[in-house]
């Protein structure tokens, strides 16, 4: 489930969804590889072992690395090896479905750490249609699939996307009545998970060829 938390002025939302089965797999990855270390030490040990790391790596770049972050000027959208610096004067409208998606004039970035219960999102379902408009901006209708009753955890990630949509137009508000050399939209990488990734996949190819 998502949580938000303030320091300094920078909002951070970690993921919806996922985050126990997440920190639950992380754990079981240490596990296994401290056991399979201390066992045996032998090539196909090392080999079983890296292949464990590569699985631990994995489930904490899908399941417990994305965040969405509102800055002072950018928002910065984390995905499992990537993440999109979006400047927040440019940011033009805001959709949480079952990922985050934030458009500017002319590109959409998407995120996928905040999104909507896939249940809320079937096909067939009434929809609640919801006007948000903020000074200056002339407003825009969004359409929110109910959240059935009864499912206190869908009702909590539907309240964080509402949350998340408001707290980011007001903070793109915010930046265009006070405006700055923010620079365009950017991409920079996850280098230290893939480094690891790398790294371990060539151990693991080495052990099949020693």
């Amino acid at each position: 489930m998502s949580a938000s938390a303030e320091q300094g002025g920078v909002r951070r939302f970690t993921p919806t969804s996922g985050t126990t089965a997440g920190w639950i797999g992380l754990a079981l990855a240490a596990f296994v590889l401290v056991v399979v270390l201390v066992d045996d030490r032998s090539v196909g040990s090392l080999r079983f072992a890296m292949l464990v790391a590569i699985f631990g790596v994995l489930v904490w770049c899908y399941m417990l690395r994305p965040r969405l972050v509102i800055g002072a000027s950018e928002v910065e959208l984390r995905n499992a090896f990537s993440s999109w610096h979006v400047p927040l004067a440019e940011v033009r409208r805001v959709a949480v479905r079952a990922v985050t998606r934030v458009y500017t004039d002319d590109r959409r970035f998407d995120g996928v750490a905040v999104g909507r219960p896939v249940r809320t999102l079937r096909p067939g379902r009434p929809a609640r249609r919801q006007t948000v408009g903020l000074p200056g901006l002339g407003g825009y209708t969004m359409t929110e699939q109910p959240t059935p009753k009864g499912s206190p955890g869908d009702l909590d990630a539907a309240g964080v996307a509402d949350f998340v949509t408001e707290q980011l137009l007001l903070a793109a508000d915010r930046a265009r009545a006070t405006p700055s050399d923010a620079g365009a939209p950017r991409r920079s990488w996850a280098r230290l998970e893939l480094g690891a990734l790398m790294l371990l996949a060539i151990g693991v190819v080495v052990t099949l060829v020693v």
